[in-house]
């Protein structure tokens, strides 16, 4: 008797970095945004198997909260640790002001089709 196969897990590609810090957690209420993120990740198969979504620390850009990063994980990165600034330099992927509505899009493309949403993303 055959059984059917079960897709073999893949490992997230993205992880989602929400800015998390006085500010941006206080001010901004972007614990809601971490939500809204985790179940438009959940309610969505290719996301599922894309992307995490993560609080930080802060971006030290405060006055453009709430704010995101979109971090392009490699074999071996662990998305669970913060990434060193470094790698916000070398990724032209930081989403400042994000709302409810601006980070199913940053999911939905960014993380959804690879491409960058040129009306949103800003230089770190």
């Amino acid at each position: 008797m055959c059984r059917p196969r079960r897709p073999v897990p893949t490992k997230p590609r993205y992880c989602l970095h929400v800015c998390d810090g006085p500010s941006c957690g206080v001010t901004h209420d972007s614990d809601r945004l971490v939500e809204l993120a985790r179940r438009t990740i959940e309610g969505d198969a290719t996301l599922r198997e894309a992307v995490v979504v993560r609080s930080y620390t802060c971006f030290g850009r405060c006055d453009d909260g709430p704010n995101t990063f979109v971090q392009s994980l490699q074999p071996g990165d662990d998305p669970d640790v913060e990434p060193d600034p470094e790698v916000f330099e070398r990724e032209r992927a930081f989403y400042p002001g994000m709302n409810e509505e601006t980070i199913v899009r940053v999911l939905q493309i960014v993380c959804g089709k690879g491409e960058p949403i040129e009306d949103l993303v800003d230089d770190y």
